[in-house]
């Protein structure tokens, strides 16, 4: 049987084919990563088109590689994780931004619950892996742009790209509480708080949580009276009563307290505690339960990664941050020859 060959790269190389020639893996690393910063100083902003993805890749790699803003055509697997088969890259692409246009583009949601959703979104996008190259850089800035689009303040140069990669890996089998901590870490707006203030904070918002679920509840149920509920009504009134006696009951304040609890004894001295949607009493409690969550699965997430070598939790992106510092020379220096056993760029 014959070898598989990449189409993707030079023969007897593992160096994508690129508009300059290099053939050498550091020079087409920093050309790439240079071209690319270049670029996104402005770039399409649209996230819920289903050619979003096609359109920013094709506006960050335009100058390095002829095939920007197309789905890849051969099979890809990066750290260990295969992308899906190219026949299904389109269809599946689709139905991920058909599922956003159905949750709104997620607007309209608290932090807590846009990094819910939005992990769930990029954590499938992760999973296709579109693109020859340039995944996490395209999907990164999908991201982005999805957060600010939805009004939230985000920095996405606060990204771990260690703690990034782990939430791939996590993701790509359907584990994605750390992808949404990751993301959860990228808003500018959390307060700090002890477990103690968490606490108290918790239980003062009991009261007014219970009269916001029963106004909501007394205005269904007024539509419905008079007629003119719809199935989204009907919905609506169900959640809002089902978390009325949650409330009542205990059931939510008590879980969140039981969270702090386990934060305070687990040594974690503050509480990073994302805003709600417009004051919301209801918002806030789920954000402190989500700050307590939060702060005590990424405590364990640390824990793993001590105990594991610095090259296992070093990250291929690494190079990334760096490689703009590195450039050395004209990016007009003529193509080189390279080892078969040299590296092209690690992104996916």
């Amino acid at each position: 049987m014959m070898p598989v060959t990449d189409p993707y790269l030079y023969p007897g190389t593992e160096v994508l084919v690129n508009k300059k020639g290099y053939q050498n893996a550091e020079r087409l690393r920093i050309f790439e990563t240079t071209r690319y910063l270049s670029r996104a100083i402005t770039m399409p902003t649209d996230t819920n088109a289903t050619s979003a993805l096609k359109d920013l890749h094709h506006h960050l790699f335009q100058d390095v590689y002829d095939w920007a803003g197309q789905y890849r055509t051969c099979d890809l697997a990066v750290d260990g994780r295969k992308g899906l088969h190219p026949d299904r890259i389109s269809q599946s692409v689709q139905g991920v931004f058909q599922n956003l246009k159905a949750n709104n583009g997620l607007r309209d949601l608290s932090s807590d619950r846009f990094a819910r959703g939005a992990a769930t979104h990029i954590a499938a996008l992760d999973r296709i892996l579109p693109f020859r190259q340039g995944n996490q850089q395209v999907i990164l800035l999908h991201l982005s742009h999805l957060a600010r689009n939805a009004g939230h303040n985000f920095d996405l140069s606060q990204l771990d790209h260690d703690q990034w990669n782990r939430a791939s890996g996590k993701a790509a089998v359907n584990d994605e509480r750390l992808m949404m901590h990751a993301i959860a870490t990228l808003f500018k707006s959390g307060r700090t708080m002890t477990p103690d203030q968490a606490h108290r904070e918790a239980l003062s918002l009991r009261d007014p949580a219970r009269q916001e679920l029963q106004s909501g509840i007394d205005a269904a149920t007024r539509t419905l009276n008079a007629g003119q509920a719809d199935s989204a009504t009907l919905k609506e009134l169900r959640g809002l009563r089902g978390e009325l006696k949650a409330l009542e009951s205990d059931t939510q304040v008590g879980a969140v307290l039981r969270h702090i609890d386990q934060a305070q004894k687990a040594g974690i001295e503050k509480l990073t505690v994302l805003p709600g949607r417009d004051g919301s009493a209801r918002d806030a409690i789920y954000a402190i339960g989500r700050a307590a969550v939060r702060s005590l699965d990424l405590q364990d997430d640390q824990r793993a990664v001590q105990g594991m070598s610095a090259e296992q939790t070093r990250s291929p992106a690494s190079w990334f941050n760096r490689a703009s510092q590195k450039l050395s020379g004209s990016e007009e220096t003529p193509p080189q020859p390279n080892s078969p056993k040299s590296r092209g760029p690690q992104f996916g």
